[in-house]
Formats: structure tokens, sequence, C-alpha cells
């Protein structure tokens, strides 16, 4: 391990110094912290306005990640009959997977959220129909010529008389005007960040280390498919530190290289140890 990840690590043994990284006074609107968010959580019925309260709960140095292994087979056995089964068998391989820095953040966001009330309920019978293309215009969702063919009917006077066709309208009440202050609008949500700290830039490696970390904490890691307004996607939100001076002489930019990244949903920073 080279000079730079010993630095870092000496550095970001104050949790004061892992906040800033992630969320640099600069930054108020938690550019990056969003992204780490994002990378985690998915919230379909949810707008997230702003991150509050960043705390760091627990950090761990060095922390060994061991992606499992498989091994398959075959038992025979012909006595006293004869009999075949399949065996699967799980190991971990003997080289882990390091993790420079497991850290737990503690995050307040500020949601938004649609809780989809339902304001009214409403059912009409639809008979005012003369032609069948004025059927399929009222029901889009219906593949009416196999309706048709299923129920043996031909024409549209059949299709009158075999049924009565209602609609269901369901119109959602309107949200009330939102207040970030209020506090039912402040959920508090867990994050498991992983550093990955590289001496130099190589963005096949990295990108290869950051995808195996991330499914092997998928498959070793017992985490809750959902939590508070939210669906879990993975466990981890990745993040890759490069040096700063590692730049130099590159055919790409650090702009190039952190959309290249992000589009992976990982957040890559470079930095000079302090």
């Amino acid at each position: 391990m080279g000079t730079f990840v010993d630095q870092l690590l000496l550095q970001f043994g104050d949790p004061t110094h892992l906040v800033q990284l992630l969320a640099p006074p600069d930054d108020p609107d938690h550019t990056r912290l969003r992204g780490l968010v994002e990378a985690v959580y998915d919230m379909p019925f949810a707008t997230l306005h702003a991150i509050r309260d960043v705390q760091v709960r627990r950090t761990e140095f060095q922390r060994p990640l061991f992606p499992p292994g498989r091994l398959t087979g075959t038992w025979q056995q012909t006595i006293p009959s004869y009999t075949r089964s399949d065996i699967s068998l799980e190991q971990q391989p003997f080289a882990p997977l390091w993790l420079d820095i497991l850290a737990t953040l503690d995050l307040t966001l500020v949601l938004e959220v649609d809780p989809g009330e339902v304001e009214s309920i409403l059912n009409r019978e639809v008979a005012d129909f003369d032609t069948l293309a004025e059927f399929r215009a009222r029901f889009r969702f219906i593949d009416l010529d196999a309706f048709m063919a299923k129920h043996q009917l031909t024409t549209v006077d059949d299709l009158k008389e075999a049924y009565h066709y209602l609609i269901t309208e369901i119109h959602l009440r309107a949200p009330g005007p939102f207040n970030a202050d209020n506090p039912a609008n402040h959920y508090h949500f867990p994050l498991e960040v992983i550093l990955l700290m590289r001496e130099v830039i190589d963005v096949t490696e990295a990108l290869r280390a950051v995808k195996l970390a991330r499914t092997a904490g998928e498959r070793v890691n017992i985490y809750r498919p959902d939590i508070n307004t939210a669906e879990v996607r993975t466990p981890y939100a990745p993040v890759l530190i490069f040096p700063e001076a590692a730049l130099n002489g590159l055919p790409f930019t650090a702009a190039a290289l952190q959309a290249f990244f992000a589009a992976e949903h990982v957040l890559s920073l470079f930095v000079t140890p302090l």
C-alpha cells in the first residue's frame, strides 16, 4: 500500500474529515451525498429536497470482503438402488477483496412524499358506442380482437348485447403545500459507504473492484429490501478516491472520469491528502 492510501487512512480516522469529503462546505446542495443516496435507495414516490444532519456512526478500516465461491458435483449411488444427486457447495475463496473504509452514515432526508391518497372513485357504465372504433377508444387497455374472438362476438351489436361495460375513474387527492421545516417531512436513513482508494488511475481495474464489492456485498450481507419510503437497491454506496496529481498527463479530464463513473452509480473523487 502506498503513501497516498496510508495518508488518507490516517486522515479519515477523524470522522470530521470524512464528512467534509462527502459533504464539503462549498456544496450546500449535497450533490455528492445525493448521488450516494440515489445509488442505494430508489424513491419513486418521494422527492428529495435536502439532506441535513450528516453524522458518521462508525468507520471500519481495511474491511475484508469475501466473495462467495461455488463448487458443484454429482454423487451417484448404485446400492441398494440407483440414485443420483447434484451437490452444490459454497465456500469462501482464499483472497478477500479489501474495502479501504466501510463507513455507516446517519442522514436526515427532507422528503416530499406522495401518499397516494384517493379523493374519489367513480364507476360509470359505457353503452353509448356505435362502432368498434369507439369502443377501442374508450377501452384502450383491452385487446378487442382477442376479446371478441374469445367470446365468439363478431359485430358491435353482439358486443353491446353480451355484457355491461364499466369504467372506474380514480382521482388522487392533491397533496397540500410542502413545508421543508415540518418534522413530519424529515426521515432518518442509514447509508453504508465503501471507499476504495487507488494510487494510480486505472479505470478498468477500479470499476471492476467496485462492481465486485457491490455484487459480493449483495450476496453475503443481509439487508432490508425497503426502508421508510424507499426501496433498497444495494447495501453499499461506492466511492473511488484517486490522487489529484495522477490526472497529470492523462488523455481524459477529471470531469469525464466523474461522469463515466457516475453513470455506473459510483462517486469518484480526486484529492490531495492534508
